[in-house]
Order: C-alpha cells, then sequence, then structure tokens
C-alpha cells in the first residue's frame, strides 16, 4: 500500500552500493564477539560452582578432616528477645516446635525409614 500511494519521483533507486552489506557483515561481527563473551562468561560460573562442589572430604585422599562450626554461647531465649511480649511467645513456640520436629526427623531416619523401606521384600514364611 505505501509504495502505491508515493510518487515516481520518491522511489528508491534500485543500485546498490554495498553498505547493506557492509552494515550487516559489522553486526554479525559484533553479534558473534558478544556471543563469545557471553559464552566465556558462563563458562567462568560453570567451573567456579563446579570447583565449589567438590569440596567434599573425601577419606582416601584426606585423612584429616577440620570441623569448623559455629559455637553459640548464648541460648535460643536469649536470641529471641525484643520488646513485643507476644511476638516472644509465638517465635518461641516455633523455636520449640521447629527443635521438636528435628528430633522426630531424627528419630523416625534411625529408627523407622529402614523397616518401612523394606517392608515386605523378605521370603515367604509358613507357619
Amino acid at each position: 500500500m505505501a509504495l502505491e500511494t508515493l510518487s515516481p519521483d520518491w522511489e528508491f533507486d534500485r543500485l546498490d552500493d554495498g553498505s547493506q552489506k557492509i552494515h550487516a557483515e559489522v553486526q554479525l561481527k559484533n553479534y558473534g564477539k558478544f556471543l563469545e563473551e557471553y559464552t566465556s562468561q558462563l563458562r567462568r560460573i560453570e567451573d567456579a560452582l563446579d570447583e565449589s562442589d567438590g569440596d567434599v572430604w573425601d577419606f582416601n585422599l584426606d585423612p584429616i578432616s577440620l570441623k569448623l562450626l559455629p559455637y553459640e554461647q548464648s541460648s535460643l531465649l536469649e536470641l529471641i528477645k525484643t520488646e513485643n511480649k507476644v511476638l516472644n511467645k509465638v517465635i518461641t513456640v516455633y523455636a520449640a516446635l521447629c527443635c521438636e520436629i528435628k528430633k522426630l526427623k531424627y528419630e523416625a531416619e534411625t529408627k523407622f525409614y529402614n523397616g518401612l523401606l523394606f517392608y515386605g521384600e523378605g521370603g515367604t514364611y509358613y507357619l
């Protein structure tokens, strides 16, 4: 439609001086350079993550290990102290429930999981 409304005086010259091709090549080179930089950046990130993933203690390679855990000298109730007494009570209840859940989870893992996993896996017993 737009070409039909233009007068013949305004038609574009069909002469191709190569500027579009040069511009396209420059843009293609810039895009290629961007992709190379982005790929190298992703590789550096992947390598950094792989190195941190391998920081696990291996008994065969490292016969000695250090267990670095922070030692907290204050109790949980001292950490919960705020000016709002109602909030203190609510947070204390949730903290106690979290501790209880951790204990129950440990008990379930050590006492009941194996029995539940292997239930019915034994041979048939006849009386």
